[in-house]
Protein backbone atom coordinates (compact mmCIF):
# COMPACT_ATOMS: atom_id res chain seq x y z
CA UNK A 1 0.00 0.00 0.00
CA UNK A 2 0.83 3.93 -0.81
CA UNK A 3 0.36 6.03 1.87
CA UNK A 4 1.16 9.74 1.78
CA UNK A 5 1.60 11.13 5.37
CA UNK A 6 0.41 14.67 5.17
CA UNK A 7 0.92 17.78 8.01
CA UNK A 8 0.34 21.20 7.08
CA UNK A 9 4.45 21.73 8.79
CA UNK A 10 6.54 19.88 10.17
CA UNK A 11 8.53 20.51 13.27
CA UNK A 12 10.95 18.12 14.77
CA UNK A 13 11.70 19.07 17.63
CA UNK A 14 8.73 18.86 18.86
CA UNK A 15 6.42 16.51 16.83
CA UNK A 16 8.00 13.11 16.58
CA UNK A 17 4.79 12.10 16.81
CA UNK A 18 4.21 12.98 13.19
CA UNK A 19 6.66 10.55 11.57
CA UNK A 20 6.36 8.39 14.17
CA UNK A 21 4.33 5.18 12.81
CA UNK A 22 5.33 5.99 9.36
CA UNK A 23 9.14 4.76 10.52
CA UNK A 24 7.79 1.75 12.22
CA UNK A 25 5.39 1.42 8.95
CA UNK A 26 7.51 1.95 5.90
CA UNK A 27 8.95 -2.29 6.08
CA UNK A 28 5.38 -3.03 4.81
CA UNK A 29 4.07 -0.25 3.01
CA UNK A 30 5.58 2.57 0.78
CA UNK A 31 5.12 5.69 3.17
CA UNK A 32 6.03 9.44 2.38
CA UNK A 33 6.01 11.99 4.38
CA UNK A 34 4.80 15.22 2.61
CA UNK A 35 4.49 19.08 3.74
CA UNK A 36 4.26 22.92 2.98
CA UNK A 37 7.35 23.85 5.02
CA UNK A 38 9.39 21.54 7.55
CA UNK A 39 12.57 22.46 9.84
CA UNK A 40 13.85 19.02 11.29
CA UNK A 41 16.98 19.75 13.45
CA UNK A 42 17.69 16.42 14.66
CA UNK A 43 19.13 14.16 12.43
CA UNK A 44 17.63 10.81 13.92
CA UNK A 45 14.20 12.02 13.61
CA UNK A 46 13.43 10.81 9.57
CA UNK A 47 15.89 7.74 10.01
CA UNK A 48 15.83 7.15 6.04
CA UNK A 49 12.00 8.08 6.05
CA UNK A 50 11.10 10.22 2.32
CA UNK A 51 10.47 14.15 3.19
CA UNK A 52 8.51 15.80 0.13
CA UNK A 53 8.53 19.44 1.18
CA UNK A 54 7.20 22.07 -0.81
CA UNK A 55 8.36 24.76 -0.16
CA UNK A 56 12.11 24.53 -0.87
CA UNK A 57 11.04 23.40 -3.95
CA UNK A 58 8.39 25.79 -5.22
CA UNK A 59 10.90 29.04 -3.80
CA UNK A 60 14.01 27.57 -3.23
CA UNK A 61 15.63 30.53 -1.71
CA UNK A 62 13.04 30.15 1.11
CA UNK A 63 15.29 28.18 2.61
CA UNK A 64 17.23 31.02 4.18
CA UNK A 65 14.23 32.17 5.89
CA UNK A 66 13.34 31.94 9.51
CA UNK A 67 11.12 28.96 10.23
CA UNK A 68 7.55 30.99 11.07
CA UNK A 69 8.10 32.61 7.69
CA UNK A 70 8.47 29.21 6.28
CA UNK A 71 5.55 27.78 7.70
CA UNK A 72 3.13 30.79 6.42
CA UNK A 73 4.98 30.53 3.15
CA UNK A 74 4.34 26.64 3.13
CA UNK A 75 0.49 27.44 3.94
CA UNK A 76 0.32 29.59 1.40
CA UNK A 77 1.39 26.36 -1.14
CA UNK A 78 -0.77 24.05 -0.07
CA UNK A 79 -2.33 23.77 -3.74
CA UNK A 80 1.19 22.94 -5.11
CA UNK A 81 1.19 20.21 -1.84
CA UNK A 82 -1.80 18.91 -3.11
CA UNK A 83 -0.75 18.51 -6.44
CA UNK A 84 2.82 16.25 -5.39
CA UNK A 85 0.70 14.64 -3.14
CA UNK A 86 -1.99 13.65 -5.91
CA UNK A 87 1.55 12.85 -8.77
CA UNK A 88 2.99 10.30 -5.77
CA UNK A 89 -1.13 8.26 -5.91
CA UNK A 90 -1.15 7.15 -2.84
CA UNK A 91 -3.48 4.60 -2.02
CA UNK A 92 -4.92 6.48 1.56
CA UNK A 93 -3.64 9.97 2.62
CA UNK A 94 -3.43 10.07 6.43
CA UNK A 95 -3.31 14.01 7.90
CA UNK A 96 -2.12 14.73 11.00
CA UNK A 97 -4.59 17.74 12.40
CA UNK A 98 -7.73 19.03 11.02
CA UNK A 99 -6.09 22.28 10.45
CA UNK A 100 -3.64 22.82 7.98
CA UNK A 101 -5.43 20.01 6.03
CA UNK A 102 -6.81 21.92 2.72
CA UNK A 103 -3.78 20.25 0.78
CA UNK A 104 -4.96 16.46 2.15
CA UNK A 105 -8.52 17.12 1.39
CA UNK A 106 -7.76 18.66 -2.29
CA UNK A 107 -5.91 15.74 -2.82
CA UNK A 108 -8.07 13.33 -1.93
CA UNK A 109 -11.15 14.65 -3.87
CA UNK A 110 -9.94 15.01 -7.80
CA UNK A 111 -8.81 10.87 -8.23
CA UNK A 112 -10.86 9.80 -5.67
CA UNK A 113 -8.77 8.79 -2.69
CA UNK A 114 -9.04 7.50 0.79
CA UNK A 115 -8.36 9.96 3.48
CA UNK A 116 -7.80 9.17 7.28
CA UNK A 117 -7.29 12.46 9.36
CA UNK A 118 -5.77 12.36 13.07
CA UNK A 119 -7.08 14.95 15.48
CA UNK A 120 -4.21 15.44 18.02
CA UNK A 121 -5.79 18.54 20.67
CA UNK A 122 -6.26 22.28 20.01
CA UNK A 123 -7.41 21.41 16.44
CA UNK A 124 -10.47 19.71 17.98
CA UNK A 125 -11.40 22.68 19.65
CA UNK A 126 -11.26 24.99 16.51
CA UNK A 127 -14.64 24.61 16.01
CA UNK A 128 -16.10 24.79 19.76
CA UNK A 129 -14.66 28.17 19.58
CA UNK A 130 -16.95 31.54 19.33
CA UNK A 131 -15.92 34.30 17.33
CA UNK A 132 -15.87 36.66 20.18
CA UNK A 133 -13.41 35.26 21.99
CA UNK A 134 -10.79 36.59 19.25
CA UNK A 135 -9.84 40.16 18.55
CA UNK A 136 -11.61 41.89 15.17
CA UNK A 137 -8.53 41.01 13.06
CA UNK A 138 -8.06 37.23 14.49
CA UNK A 139 -11.70 36.37 13.56
CA UNK A 140 -11.31 35.84 9.90
CA UNK A 141 -8.11 33.21 10.62
CA UNK A 142 -10.26 31.94 13.09
CA UNK A 143 -13.18 31.54 10.50
CA UNK A 144 -10.91 29.98 8.19
CA UNK A 145 -9.19 27.59 10.49
CA UNK A 146 -12.70 26.53 11.35
CA UNK A 147 -13.86 25.49 7.83
CA UNK A 148 -10.75 24.00 7.40
CA UNK A 149 -12.01 21.55 10.42
CA UNK A 150 -15.08 21.04 9.42
CA UNK A 151 -14.07 19.92 5.90
CA UNK A 152 -11.75 17.52 6.52
CA UNK A 153 -14.15 15.81 8.97
CA UNK A 154 -16.98 16.09 6.06
CA UNK A 155 -13.95 14.70 3.50
CA UNK A 156 -12.74 12.07 5.88
CA UNK A 157 -13.24 8.14 5.83
CA UNK A 158 -12.42 8.12 9.40
CA UNK A 159 -11.41 10.39 12.18
CA UNK A 160 -8.99 9.47 14.55
CA UNK A 161 -8.27 10.77 18.21
CA UNK A 162 -5.92 10.65 20.10
CA UNK A 163 -7.90 9.84 23.63
CA UNK A 164 -11.32 9.04 24.66
CA UNK A 165 -11.68 13.02 25.77
CA UNK A 166 -10.47 14.25 22.50
CA UNK A 167 -13.07 12.10 20.71
CA UNK A 168 -15.75 13.68 22.81
CA UNK A 169 -14.75 16.81 21.51
CA UNK A 170 -14.65 16.30 17.64
CA UNK A 171 -17.73 15.02 18.27
CA UNK A 172 -19.12 18.03 19.72
CA UNK A 173 -17.23 19.93 16.84
CA UNK A 174 -19.22 18.48 14.27
CA UNK A 175 -17.54 15.01 13.54
CA UNK A 176 -19.61 12.23 12.93
CA UNK A 177 -19.63 10.10 15.85
CA UNK A 178 -19.57 6.85 13.27
CA UNK A 179 -16.42 7.77 11.62
CA UNK A 180 -14.40 8.79 15.28
CA UNK A 181 -12.39 6.32 16.80
CA UNK A 182 -9.98 6.74 18.91
CA UNK A 183 -6.25 5.41 18.28
CA UNK A 184 -3.70 5.66 20.79
CA UNK A 185 -0.70 7.33 19.95
CA UNK A 186 2.23 4.75 21.28
CA UNK A 187 5.56 5.15 22.35
CA UNK A 188 8.83 3.08 21.22
CA UNK A 189 9.34 0.80 24.01
CA UNK A 190 12.35 -0.47 22.60
CA UNK A 191 14.09 2.83 22.61
CA UNK A 192 12.34 4.05 25.77
CA UNK A 193 13.58 1.50 28.36
CA UNK A 194 14.92 1.62 32.18
CA UNK A 195 18.33 1.43 32.42
CA UNK A 196 19.26 -1.98 34.52
CA UNK A 197 20.55 -1.58 38.03
CA UNK A 198 20.54 1.83 37.76
CA UNK A 199 22.16 3.08 40.94
CA UNK A 200 19.80 5.91 43.03
CA UNK A 201 20.23 9.24 43.04
CA UNK A 202 21.39 11.06 46.54
CA UNK A 203 19.64 14.23 45.43
CA UNK A 204 16.46 12.98 43.73
CA UNK A 205 15.13 14.33 40.48
CA UNK A 206 12.10 15.90 39.14
CA UNK A 207 11.43 16.66 35.74
CA UNK A 208 9.48 18.64 33.45
CA UNK A 209 9.46 17.88 29.33
CA UNK A 210 7.38 19.73 27.01
CA UNK A 211 6.47 23.10 25.62
CA UNK A 212 7.14 26.03 28.16
CA UNK A 213 3.97 27.33 28.69
CA UNK A 214 1.82 29.12 31.86
CA UNK A 215 -0.88 26.25 30.60
CA UNK A 216 1.76 23.65 30.37
CA UNK A 217 1.64 24.25 34.31
CA UNK A 218 5.14 25.11 34.76
CA UNK A 219 4.78 28.05 37.55
CA UNK A 220 2.87 25.39 39.40
CA UNK A 221 5.52 23.37 39.48
CA UNK A 222 7.74 25.64 40.35
CA UNK A 223 5.91 27.49 43.53
CA UNK A 224 4.94 23.24 44.65
CA UNK A 225 8.74 22.55 44.32
CA UNK A 226 9.84 25.54 46.24
CA UNK A 227 7.66 25.12 49.06
CA UNK A 228 8.82 21.14 49.34
CA UNK A 229 12.72 21.51 49.01
CA UNK A 230 13.90 22.58 52.66
CA UNK A 231 12.02 19.69 53.86
CA UNK A 232 12.44 17.10 50.86
CA UNK A 233 15.72 17.85 49.06
CA UNK A 234 15.12 17.48 45.54
CA UNK A 235 16.69 18.51 42.04
CA UNK A 236 13.68 19.98 39.32
CA UNK A 237 14.80 20.06 35.89
CA UNK A 238 12.95 21.53 32.86
CA UNK A 239 13.47 20.12 29.40
CA UNK A 240 11.80 22.28 26.73
CA UNK A 241 11.19 25.44 24.98
CA UNK A 242 8.43 28.09 24.37
CA UNK A 243 6.83 31.91 25.43
CA UNK A 244 7.14 31.28 29.20
CA UNK A 245 10.79 29.70 28.95
CA UNK A 246 12.51 33.40 29.74
CA UNK A 247 10.19 34.09 32.39
CA UNK A 248 10.34 31.11 33.54
CA UNK A 249 14.25 31.23 34.04
CA UNK A 250 14.19 34.12 35.45
CA UNK A 251 11.62 33.16 38.43
CA UNK A 252 14.09 30.39 38.86
CA UNK A 253 17.60 32.19 39.18
CA UNK A 254 17.78 32.48 42.80
CA UNK A 255 16.85 28.62 43.21
CA UNK A 256 20.45 26.45 42.65
CA UNK A 257 18.13 23.46 42.91
CA UNK A 258 16.18 24.18 39.15
CA UNK A 259 17.93 24.51 35.93
CA UNK A 260 15.74 25.13 32.50
CA UNK A 261 17.88 23.36 29.97
CA UNK A 262 16.22 23.82 26.45
CA UNK A 263 14.91 21.66 24.20
CA UNK A 264 16.66 18.12 23.75
CA UNK A 265 16.65 15.61 21.12
CA UNK A 266 14.89 12.15 21.53
CA UNK A 267 18.38 10.67 22.78
CA UNK A 268 19.14 13.34 25.46
CA UNK A 269 15.68 13.56 26.45
CA UNK A 270 15.51 9.69 27.10
CA UNK A 271 18.54 9.79 29.30
CA UNK A 272 17.68 12.34 31.43
CA UNK A 273 14.23 10.46 31.72
CA UNK A 274 16.09 7.64 32.79
CA UNK A 275 17.87 9.60 35.22
CA UNK A 276 14.55 10.60 37.07
CA UNK A 277 12.62 9.71 39.98
CA UNK A 278 9.12 11.27 38.74
CA UNK A 279 8.22 12.68 35.97
CA UNK A 280 5.73 15.78 36.29
CA UNK A 281 3.41 17.17 33.83
CA UNK A 282 0.57 19.46 35.67
CA UNK A 283 -1.08 20.67 32.18
CA UNK A 284 -3.67 23.40 33.40
CA UNK A 285 -7.30 24.54 31.03
CA UNK A 286 -6.31 26.75 28.15
CA UNK A 287 -9.28 28.27 27.29
CA UNK A 288 -11.42 25.55 26.24
CA UNK A 289 -8.71 23.37 25.89
CA UNK A 290 -6.79 20.30 28.14
CA UNK A 291 -3.98 17.81 27.55
CA UNK A 292 -4.99 16.15 24.80
CA UNK A 293 -3.28 12.59 26.14
CA UNK A 294 0.43 13.89 27.06
CA UNK A 295 2.70 11.54 24.94
CA UNK A 296 6.05 12.27 27.65
CA UNK A 297 3.90 10.34 30.36
CA UNK A 298 4.02 7.60 28.09
CA UNK A 299 8.01 7.96 27.30
CA UNK A 300 8.72 8.21 31.17
CA UNK A 301 6.51 5.04 32.36
CA UNK A 302 7.98 3.29 29.34
CA UNK A 303 11.89 3.80 31.27
CA UNK A 304 10.07 2.34 34.62
CA UNK A 305 9.73 6.56 35.70
CA UNK A 306 6.54 6.83 37.89
CA UNK A 307 4.34 10.34 36.54
CA UNK A 308 2.52 13.13 38.66
CA UNK A 309 0.12 15.29 36.85
CA UNK A 310 -3.09 17.14 36.81
CA UNK A 311 -6.12 15.37 35.92
CA UNK A 312 -6.47 17.49 33.07
CA UNK A 313 -8.43 16.01 29.75
CA UNK A 314 -6.92 12.82 28.25
CA UNK A 315 -4.24 12.82 30.97
CA UNK A 316 -5.81 10.02 32.82
CA UNK A 317 -5.82 7.99 29.87
CA UNK A 318 -2.38 7.62 29.56
CA UNK A 319 -1.53 6.33 33.24
CA UNK A 320 -3.03 4.23 36.21
CA UNK A 321 -3.94 6.97 39.04
CA UNK A 322 -2.23 5.19 42.17
CA UNK A 323 -0.45 2.25 39.86
CA UNK A 324 2.06 4.04 37.70
CA UNK A 325 1.58 7.49 39.00
CA UNK A 326 -0.35 10.42 41.08
CA UNK A 327 -2.85 12.52 39.56
CA UNK A 328 -3.92 15.86 41.30
CA UNK A 329 -7.03 18.20 40.82
CA UNK A 330 -6.41 20.67 38.01
CA UNK A 331 -4.92 23.58 38.99
CA UNK A 332 -4.53 22.55 42.70
CA UNK A 333 -1.03 23.50 43.67
CA UNK A 334 -1.38 22.02 47.42
CA UNK A 335 -2.76 18.93 46.03
CA UNK A 336 0.16 18.92 43.11
CA UNK A 337 2.53 19.80 46.06
CA UNK A 338 1.10 16.62 48.10
CA UNK A 339 1.28 13.83 45.37
CA UNK A 340 4.93 15.42 44.71
CA UNK A 341 5.68 14.73 48.49
CA UNK A 342 4.23 11.09 48.24
CA UNK A 343 7.12 10.76 45.49
CA UNK A 344 10.23 11.89 47.36
CA UNK A 345 8.90 10.23 50.24
CA UNK A 346 8.91 6.51 48.40
CA UNK A 347 11.42 3.76 49.53
CA UNK A 348 13.44 2.74 46.56
CA UNK A 349 11.87 -0.68 46.74
CA UNK A 350 8.11 1.22 46.19
CA UNK A 351 9.39 3.30 43.73
CA UNK A 352 10.89 0.46 41.70
CA UNK A 353 7.72 -1.06 41.90
CA UNK A 354 5.60 1.55 40.57
CA UNK A 355 8.20 2.01 37.80
CA UNK A 356 7.94 -1.86 36.99
CA UNK A 357 4.01 -1.40 37.11
CA UNK A 358 4.32 2.65 34.70
CA UNK A 359 6.27 0.26 32.19
CA UNK A 360 4.01 -2.82 32.02
CA UNK A 361 1.41 -0.58 31.37
CA UNK A 362 2.91 1.11 28.53
CA UNK A 363 4.28 -2.16 27.09
CA UNK A 364 0.86 -3.85 27.19
CA UNK A 365 -1.39 -0.56 26.03
CA UNK A 366 0.99 2.03 24.64
CA UNK A 367 3.55 0.88 22.74
CA UNK A 368 4.57 2.02 19.29
CA UNK A 369 4.48 -1.61 18.06
CA UNK A 370 0.74 -2.29 18.84
CA UNK A 371 0.11 1.01 18.11
CA UNK A 372 1.10 0.34 14.57
CA UNK A 373 -0.09 -2.62 14.23
CA UNK A 374 -3.78 -0.92 15.00
CA UNK A 375 -3.33 2.09 12.54
CA UNK A 376 -2.22 -1.03 9.86
CA UNK A 377 -5.01 -2.61 9.89
CA UNK A 378 -7.32 0.65 9.90
CA UNK A 379 -5.71 1.53 6.86
CA UNK A 380 -6.55 -2.34 5.17
CA UNK A 381 -9.72 -1.35 6.89
CA UNK A 382 -10.45 1.77 5.18
CA UNK A 383 -9.61 1.04 1.39
CA UNK A 384 -11.07 -1.96 1.39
Amino acid sequence: MRVAVSKGSLLIPPTYFAVAHAKALRKAHDVRIFTGAAEITDPTALDGLELDETLPAILPPARRLNVRTRERLGALLWPFTALRIRRWGPDLIHQHFAYGARAAVAAARRPRRHLIVTVHGGDAFVPLTPLAERGLRARPALLAMQREVRSVYRRADLILAVSEYIAGIAVQGGADPARVRVHYQGVDTDLFTPIPDADPQSVRRLLFVGRMSDTKGVFDLLSASRALVHDHPHELIYVGDGPARDALQEAASGLAHVRVVGARTTAEVRGLLRSAHALVLPTRINGRAREAAGLVLLEAQACAVPVIAYDSGGTSEMMRAGETGWLAPEGDVDELQSRIVESLQQSPADRAEMGGRARAFVVQHRSLRSSTRELAAIYQEVCR
